[in-house]
């Protein structure tokens, strides 16, 4: 599955790291990829592992706002 989550509050080059690292510690993650510029992350998923509110929920444990 793949899809696209929108962070209001990611910043900097360190924010997009922290993010990236995090959603690469959910097991089912096969690929991210975030764009700084657009303020989203497109994720690649197996659905069998994880859904995508179990990552949603990671990133905003760090403090980050998803829209």
């Amino acid at each position: 599955m793949k899809s696209v989550i929108k962070i209001c509050n990611m910043e900097s080059h360190q924010d997009s790291k922290i993010i990236q690292e995090t959603i690469a510690n959910n097991s089912g993650v096969i690929a991210s990829e975030i764009s700084l510029v657009k303020k989203e992350i497109i994720v690649i998923y197996n659905e069998s592992f994880l859904n995508i509110e179990k990552i949603i929920n990671s990133i905003e444990d760090l403090g980050y706002v998803v829209i």
